[in-house]
This record gives structure tokens, C-alpha cells and sequence, in this order.
């Protein structure tokens, strides 16, 4: 696997942090709207869109990794320690989740409620897409390894816009018929919309690494710049100042296709980004509890900070991954190491 990728996976938790900490933040009562704060905020918090993306990618191209060799394929003993150590600290963090809303919001639910909130993902949405992938990647590793490799993510890609036109009616200059919501698939669909291509791409870009690498170097500026420019028209239509609604969901694709090419030396702060990439999971998992508690301080005790919006996400973005950072790490060597992976994955 790509030594690169611990550090963009922690680049990448550490925008998501970022994301919910600014939207933490903006949201406390006395919170600045409409100056210079929240105007960079703004900017900032839209560089989340690149996050899940990033993660499913790699994900894919850890799938490749272990399917390595002259007959690709993954055994079950891989598929079924992967899935259980994704899907028991989501149950775990899940349920105190539920419990802490319920005693800070009163947010209560019937149990069939908290079963379908379990099921669909929240709050944590993309995981049943990555568990959905980790379920389909023998059959991704496979056909991925193929020829028919690229129709494979042609076909997805295409099915990725289908549903963006069902979701949202008219993003493509028309409608479907009624007939087409059988596309929209359950539980999943409003993900699969958002980011079906990316865990696919990583599969098959990293099965064919020693041809894709020197391709994804090779066109770097050409990625960026269509990164920037997809995401400067994003930005631009989320104020209405332009009409490109399908600029969020493609910008992130050049950029997804520049990570094989990155070359690990280049990155700053490698080895903090490979520490936090490490942990990224369990951030992942923890990180909007602790925010949640930081909110109720914030807006309990410390009630003049809100008034300093860019101050307030700051705090927000260092608690939000510092301490459940350093929770993993004391975990892992104290004598609570072995269920480190079924409690932070």
C-alpha cells in the first residue's frame, strides 16, 4: 500500500474534525454571522467536501493491498476481522452517542427508532457505505483486476449521477420518470449519491498502481487545477452567485486521483499526519461527543467565547481530535491494549 496514504488519512480526519468544529462553533448562541469570521469559517469549513472521499479511496486501495498477488482475491478471515473492527466501535460509539444526546437534548427514540438510526448511520453516515464496500470488495477486487476494470467505475459513475438527478430533480437538465426511484437504493442512497465512485476508484487504481501512479504524477497540475476550479464553482453556487450544483460532488474526483502520485517525503507535517492517520477511525468515532461536551461548556460557562467565532472553532478543532488522540494512544499502551481494535477499530 502506498506509504503516503497514513498521512492523507490523517489530513483527511483532520478536515472532518474541522467541518463539525466550525459548525460547533457557528452555531453557539452569540456566535458572528455575516463578518470577516464567518466569511473565512465559511471557506473553511467547505474543504470538508474532500474528506470521505479521501477516506473511501483509501480504503479501496487497502482492499487491493490485501488482494495482492498473481490471482487477487481476499480470504475470509481477512473480510471478517476487517468488518468486526468496523462495526463494533461504530455500535460502541454509536450507543454512548444516543446516550449523551439523550440526557444533554432529551433526544429520545423508540427502539425500532434507534435501530433504523443504527442502520441508515447516525451520526456517523458514511460507515455503513464503507461496511457495504467491505461486503462487495471480493467482488470489486475481481472484476477491478479485469478489463473490465474501467466500465466497472464507468457504470458506478454513471449510476452515481442517476441517483444525484433522483435525489435532487433537474441537476442534469431533467427529470426521471417515477418508475426510475427503484434506483434509489435504501438506507444507502443518499451516500451512494455523494460518494459511490471513490471506494470503487481506489480498488482498481491501486490494482494497477505501477501504471496508474506514473499517470496520476505525470497529470498532477492538470488535477489540481480541475480540483480548484470544481471547487471554487462549488463554493460560488452554494452562495448562488453561479449555477454549477454538480461541482460538490465531482471536485473531490481530480483531487482523489492525485493521492497515488504524492510522494510521502512531500507532505508537511508527515509525521504528525501519519500519528493523527493512525487513529483516524476511533477520531472519527469519538471526536463529536467530545465536541458535543466542549458545546455544552461553551455555551454553559464560557459564554463569552462564542462572540469569537474563529477563537471558538479553533478550541472546538483541537479538543476534537487532541483528546480523543490521546484517549486511543493511552489505550493502546496501557492494559486495555488488546481491545483497543473492537473498541477504536
Amino acid at each position: 500500500m502506498a506509504r503516503q496514504y497514513g498521512a492523507l488519512s490523517g489530513l483527511a480526519i483532520l478536515l472532518i474534525v474541522l467541518n463539525h468544529s466550525i459548525e460547533f462553533a457557528m452555531s453557539a448562541p452569540g456566535a458572528s454571522t455575516g463578518d470577516w469570521q464567518s466569511n473565512l469559517l465559511t471557506t473553511l469549513k467547505a474543504l470538508g467536501i474532500f474528506a470521505v472521499p479521501t477516506f473511501l479511496f483509501i480504503s479501496g486501495s487497502f482492499v487491493a493491498y490485501a488482494a495482492q498477488g498473481e490471482r487477487p482475491s481476499l480470504s475470509r478471515k481477512f473480510m471478517f476481522s476487517t468488518l468486526r473492527h468496523i462495526i463494533i466501535p461504530y455500535l460502541i460509539w454509536s450507543i454512548v452517542f444516543y446516550i449523551l444526546i439523550y440526557f444533554v437534548n432529551d433526544d429520545r427514540y423508540t427502539l425500532t427508532g434507534y435501530l433504523k438510526n443504527l442502520i441508515v448511520g447516525y451520526p456517523f453516515h458514511f460507515v455503513p457505505l464503507l461496511v457495504f464496500y467491505y461486503i462487495l470488495s471480493p467482488i470489486l477486487v475481481r472484476v477491478g483486476k479485469s478489463y473490465y476494470g474501467i466500465l466497472m467505475l464507468v457504470l458506478i459513475g454513471l449510476f452515481q449521477l442517476a441517483l444525484i438527478n433522483l435525489l435532487n430533480p433537474g441537476y442534469l437538465g431533467f427529470t426521471f420518470p417515477a418508475s426510475a426511484r427503484i434506483l434509489a437504493v435504501p438506507v444507502l442512497r443518499s451516500t451512494l449519491a455523494d460518494w459511490a465512485i471513490y471506494f470503487p476508484l481506489g480498488v482498481v487504481c491501486s490494482l494497477a498502481a505501477h501504471n496508474f501512479i506514473p499517470w496520476s504524477r505525470k497529470l498532477k497540475w492538470v488535477f489540481a487545477g480541475l480540483t480548484l476550479v470544481l471547487f471554487v464553482l462549488s463554493f460560488l453556487n452554494a452562495f448562488s452567485i453561479v449555477s454549477a450544483p454538480l461541482a460538490r460532488f465531482l471536485s473531490p474526483l481530480p483531487f482523489v486521483l492525485l493521492l497515488p502520485g504524492i510522494k510521502r517525503d512531500s507532505i508537511p507535517l508527515m509525521r504528525l499526519l501519519e500519528r493523527v492517520g493512525r487513529r483516524s477511525y476511533g477520531i472519527y468515532l469519538t471526536h463529536l461527543i467530545v465536541l458535543s461536551l466542549l458545546f455544552l461548556a461553551l455555551t454553559s460557562i464560557l459564554t463569552w467565547l462564542s462572540q469569537f467565532t474563529v477563537l471558538a472553532s479553533a478550541l472546538f478543532f483541537f479538543v476534537g481530535f487532541g483528546i480523543p488522540l490521546l484517549l486511543m494512544e493511552s489505550v493502546a499502551k496501557g492494559p486495555a491494549k488488546r481491545m483497543y481494535r473492537y473498541i477504536f477499530g
